[in-house]
């Protein structure tokens, strides 16, 4: 302290400053206590945080591996198969394009003479084939030896093999048509099996080789995992993997293949928790179902029962230890071990695997040494999935539409797509050019509605209104022509005279205006029958039009399909059935697309008089040597305006209908596509139907209009509503040569 006495100034110690120094000392204690205070409670809160995040981090695993196993692997693709192509008695194996149907479905031609699966083979009498396994039952489709006698190219007998029964018919497996993806999936070929249905032998396979320990630890394998660090660090590199059935199942489903720590962690994490939640049966069968082995054409392979039916063309329960074994062997790498690129490495392997499956006494020193020496057969991979935009985004819709939900779970769909008829119908569009690539084809069967083949845009969504005129329409239009509905009203046969002034020698028959005089005959039509009653018979084929003045009328665009429909009609004699691509969900029959058929009011023998109107049948003496000449020759239409051509070809089992836009198009060598793109009728009562009451034949003489003589040069079979048919004969003598011989033209 500083005391002032008489001396001055000076400084006197007292007891004080010590205690200074105490409390500099408390305050440096306080403020260290306060220090740890903090950083304990920054500890404890940053503890805390972090048990926040490993409680969420597992209850989000919990999750993942719950909504994996409960939502994930219940759902599956949706395979989109064309039809079972049918094969009967009597057919033609070149006409039916047999040997190419087998070629496509990717069967071998073997020299053998017992082919095995996925072969045939053929003799003078007769072929044999092998059929491959398909996931359908019933339906015709048969799988097993089959052998067909042959009456030159034509089937006299099949009998198949196994149940020592001969049958009229059988039905070819189907193609893949188109795999829609399930949500978080890419298209690939997976079908689930539950475990009972997977051999034992296989199980025992993949087990010993991806996870012998698999039934003792819990998701994750230690041992494993040590050896395999091991073997890694004295190799300097990665050569050993530790991944249990469990870690490799967690890996392809949920994570990405990128190998990075987080990711090895995840896996981790993720096993331990699906260990813990599911039993080994449920957590292998998952596995079964979901293993990539290899890929079919541009699809990945998904599980042992879809890559038993593609890569051997057999069910599981029919597999060998040495498929078995195979198959095992192409888990570790399915794009290295290929057995159809590197089938000496698939063998190696095999071997190998046979070896710890004999080791384990899972089989017998015989079975072992027969299996070892087995050579390596695959299947081969037939033509790829034909290309069919259009007809697929119709099924997706049909789908959508008729069947809500299809695509979450196994769902495999027949359709009604032939792939032959489809690969020609895009070969011959893809030959028009330009017009062909915007233009629609379609291939039809009238009796059921089925489309057989279909090109270009979705026909429901796509317009042909621009081209679509009253001229288009004209098969239609004629029919009340052939129906006396009243007695003012003309009563027309295909050899009536139209009168016209622009004509020379003023009259043609009723089909030569058809055929050459179409503003004409149309003119007479709008006068005679009027634009109402051709509105109303319009309508009766689901064709919107409106009359637009005193003779006019103005129709409402139509679509490809619409129009394809209306000729169905026509060509069924007044049956309608929608068309439809076919759907039919093989896992539930009563799951299918269920026309409702319905008749228009017209009668069958008016409409037969226009099919034959539109027939090209030249002379009476051809149609005498083919009886059922008028019956199977097609009919054919063509019309042609600024805004394009419609074209159709159709018997009652058949329909080719054309969309083409553009102008000055060959109309000749449209019709000539349109007839080679017709499938073939069946001759017989099968093909199509007979002449319908209220119709009656008769030989007719063309210069004259009636009935034919033996002296008559060019006589023609026509048609005639019982009542109008001519009863007079022919009075023409036809002794000058230039008439005979422009008949004989």
């Amino acid at each position: 302290m500083l005391d002032f006495g008489a001396d001055g100034c000076k400084i006197v110690a007292t007891g004080r400053i010590p205690s200074v120094k105490r409390q500099s000392e408390g305050v440096r204690r306080i403020l260290l206590a306060f220090k740890a205070h903090r950083i304990s409670a920054v500890i404890k809160k940053l503890l805390q945080a972090l048990l926040i995040l490993g409680v969420g981090y597992v209850a989000v695993l919990v999750f993942v591996v719950l909504w994996a196993f409960e939502v994930k692997y219940q759902r599956w693709p949706t395979f989109l198969f064309s039809a079972p192509y049918v094969v009967r008695v009597g057919d033609d194996i070149e006409t039916t394009h047999l040997p190419e149907r087998l070629e496509r479905l990717g069967y071998q031609e073997s020299k053998d003479a017992v082919p095995e699966p996925g072969q045939w083979n053929s003799s003078g009498s007769g072929l044999s084939i092998f059929f491959n396994d398909f996931p359908v039952t019933g339906r015709g489709i048969v799988s097993g030896p089959a052998t067909i006698s042959l009456d030159l190219s034509k089937i006299r007998s099949i009998r198949l093999l196994r149940s020592h029964e001969n049958v009229n018919n059988f039905a070819l497996e189907p193609e893949l048509l188109h795999v829609i993806r399930t949500a978080g999936s890419g298209p690939e070929l997976c079908r689930p099996v539950p475990l009972e249905k997977i051999p034992p032998l296989l199980i025992d396979a993949i087990v010993l080789t991806e996870d012998s320990r698999f039934f003792a630890h819990q998701g994750i394998d230690l041992g494993a995992i040590f050896r395999a660090l091991q073997t890694n660090i004295r190799a300097g590199r990665y050569v050993q993997g530790a991944s249990t059935i469990t870690q490799q199942l967690m890996k392809m489903t949920l994570l990405s293949p990128k190998k990075t720590l987080a990711r090895k962690l995840n896996e981790v994490m993720l096993s331990v928790v699906a260990d813990a939640f599911y039993s080994k049966r449920t957590i292998l069968q998952a596995y079964l179902n979901r293993v990539y082995l290899g890929h079919w054409g541009m699809y990945p392979i998904k599980g042992v029962a879809e890559a038993s039916r593609n890569l051997f063309g057999k069910d599981l329960a029919e597999l060998s230890p040495a498929e078995c074994a195979l198959l095992a062997a192409t888990i570790r790498a399915p794009n290295i071990i290929n057995p159809h690129r590197h089938p000496d490495r698939a063998r190696s392997r095999r071997n190998m695997i046979l070896g710890l499956m004999f080791k384990a006494g899972k089989i017998s020193r015989d079975a072992y040494d027969e299996a070892t020496i087995y050579p390596v057969k695959m299947r081969r991979p037939g033509a790829p999935p034909v290309k069919a935009p259009a007809f697929v985004e119709m099924v997706k819709e049909s789908l959508q539409t008729d069947f809500q939900g299809a695509g979450n779970g196994r769902t495999a769909v027949l359709t009604s797509l032939d792939p032959i008829l489809q690969s020609e119908a895009d070969s011959h569009v893809k030959q028009m050019g330009e017009p062909g690539a915007q233009g629609c084809l379609i291939i039809a069967d009238p009796q059921t509605g089925l489309i057989r083949a279909l090109t270009g845009p979705n026909p429901r969504k796509w317009s042909g209104g621009a081209g679509v005129t009253a001229e288009s329409l004209l098969p239609f239009m004629v029919i009340p022509s052939f129906v006396p509905e009243k007695q003012e009203h003309p009563k027309f046969t295909l050899t009536s005279q139209v009168f016209g002034p622009r004509l020379v020698g003023g009259s043609v028959t009723f089909r030569e205006a058809f055929n050459k005089e179409r503003p004409l005959l149309m003119e007479k039509l709008m006068g005679l029958i009027g634009p109402e009653r051709i509105v109303s018979q319009l309508k009766e084929f689901g064709i919107n039009a409106r009359k637009s003045g005193e003779n006019e009328i103005e129709v409402e665009p139509i679509t490809p399909l619409r129009m394809a429909r209306s000729y169905c009609i026509l060509a069924n004699l007044g049956h309608d059935v929608p068309l439809s691509p076919g759907v039919r969900v093989i896992d539930d029959p009563s799951r299918a697309e269920k026309p409702k058929p319905a008749h228009i009011p017209t009668k069958p023998a008016f409409l037969f008089m226009v099919n034959h109107l539109l027939k090209r049948l030249d002379d009476a003496s051809s149609q005498e040597g083919r009886p059922d000449r008028i019956r199977l020759e097609p009919s054919v239409f063509i019309s042609q305006s600024t805004g394009g051509l419609w074209g159709v070809c159709y018997r009652s089992d058949a329909l080719v209908l054309l969309r083409l836009p553009g102008e000055h198009l060959n109309e000749e060598k449209i019709r000539k596509l349109m007839i080679e793109l017709l499938p073939p009728a069946e001759p017989g009562p099968a093909g199509p139907p007979a002449i319908p009451d209220g119709v009656v034949l008769r030989k007719i003489c063309v210069m004259s209009g009636l009935r034919a003589t033996s002296m008559c040069p060019h006589v023609i079979m026509e048609p005639f509503l019982k009542g109008t048919q001519p009863t007079e004969w022919c009075p023409i003598r036809h002794e000058s040569s230039p008439v005979i011989s422009e008949g004989k033209k």
